[in-house]
């Protein structure tokens, strides 16, 4: 079982989170297709010697659809999760949109990040064309509506997996990606569109741990390679028969590599 689910009240919301263990802290940024449950396995693997804390993106999970126009905004939103927390300082864990945020967040306040974890990551659509990037906001609105959130993740996130996944793996990716408020993941799709981590890495000087799955058809593995050339203190593991949920797909390797690197730099 996940751990239980906490709040914290903002100005224009609430955000939720879950939390458990004690010791440095780590904390977990999901993508658009999940919310903190998603780090279940994480929880159980590092709790023990470790802090560890999710957050629901706004508008995903439990939390409030709390106005984010930008990666910037989601950002310094997570600087106000930290500081309600009282965590100065943490681990960085993430995958998919959530390794943007968190590229921004250690470009925007470099203090409060030991080390990283870049899992699946993707890149952001800034460097498009302006009109493309507003097709595809309008394009992925008009399915949504279309077929509402449940049934867009039943067709799209059920194929984000490696080829020959349980069938178990797969309703837990679709249970995930459907608890998403429509307008939340449209407004973190928003944001992902008019960003672009390569703008950030340049300034993040601290280590960090890049995973790619090699059968991932969203973060590809050669554009998670890309990052971590990018990155001036990365390293690089390309994990086989992984789609983009590496921490649920192959959730004991991906404990090893990030227990081995906490080791290291924690």
């Amino acid at each position: 079982m996940p751990a239980a689910i906490k709040h914290i009240a903002l100005d224009r919301g609430r955000l939720a989170y879950r939390e458990a263990g004690s010791g440095p802290p780590l904390v977990f940024l999901h993508g658009i297709g999940g919310n903190s449950a998603s780090w279940q396995p994480q929880f159980a693997a590092f709790a023990g010697h470790h802090r560890v804390i999710a957050w629901d993106m706004p508008g995903f999970g439990h939390s409030d659809l709390i106005p984010a126009a930008s990666t910037r905004d989601y950002s310094m939103l997570l600087r106000r999760f930290m500081d309600a927390l009282e965590i100065e300082r943490a681990v960085g864990v993430a995958t998919s949109y959530g390794t943007v945020i968190f590229a921004d967040f250690a470009r925007a306040y470099p203090s409060r990040i030991g080390a990283m974890v870049f899992a699946c990551g993707v890149t952001g659509m800034g460097a498009r064309d302006a009109a493309e990037r507003a097709r595809l906001r309008a394009t992925r609105r008009a399915d949504l509506e279309r077929l509402g959130q449940r049934q867009f993740a039943e067709q799209r996130n059920s194929r984000n997996v490696a080829p020959g996944a349980p069938a178990t793996l797969i309703t837990t990716v679709v249970d995930l990606a459907a608890s998403a408020q429509t307008e939340g993941y449209l407004q973190a799709y928003g944001a992902m569109t008019e960003t672009d981590i390569f703008a950030s890495l340049p300034a993040t000087t601290v280590p960090v741990l890049v995973i790619s799955g090699a059968d991932d058809p969203i973060a590809k593995a050669d554009d998670c390679e890309r990052v971590a050339r990018a990155l001036p203190r990365a390293e690089y593991h390309r994990i086989e028969r992984c789609g983009h949920y590496v921490n649920l797909e192959q959730a004991e390797t991906f404990n090893h590599l990030l227990g081995d690197f906490l080791a290291r730099v924690a």
